[in-house]
């Protein structure tokens, strides 16, 4: 059987924060792994905050699915372009005083999402979806 959870955040840090704990306690009441709720957690914030604050989006609805082939996540947004799938990962190489702000989300959702795919819809959103299993 397939639970579907939609949260839709439209202000700062309080409302993702709110978004994650309510995402937290939907995973935790279908015993979802713990791992699986932390990535989670994690993806949420760094993904609905980009959006508002780097992306200039009113709004990020975030559409959660989980099955027996794991958990589903689609962030949609109404923000400028952006595809987190292909932008250029920052140099991790460099020594920290030589390191660059920004970037190192990408290479966390790279890390823990998997099956990720990005879109722009034809009403001018972006639309990413990933798996986590």
């Amino acid at each position: 059987m397939t639970r579907r959870l939609t949260l839709r955040v439209t202000g700062g840090s309080a409302e993702v924060s709110q978004a994650q704990a309510t995402l937290v306690a939907w995973l935790e009441e279908d015993d979802a792994d713990p791992r699986t709720i932390a990535r989670a957690e994690l993806l949420v914030e760094e993904i609905a905050l980009n959006a508002l604050d780097h992306g200039q989006a009113r709004g990020v609805t975030i559409a959660a699915t989980r099955d027996e082939d794991g958990l589903g996540l689609v962030f949609e947004d109404d923000g400028g372009a952006f595809d987190p799938t292909t932008a250029p990962l920052p140099d991790l190489e460099r020594a920290l005083e030589e390191a660059t702000i920004g970037g190192r989300g990408l290479v966390l959702l790279r890390k823990l999402a998997t099956a990720l795919r990005y879109e722009r819809t034809a009403e001018g959103h972006n639309r990413l979806s990933m798996t986590l299993s």
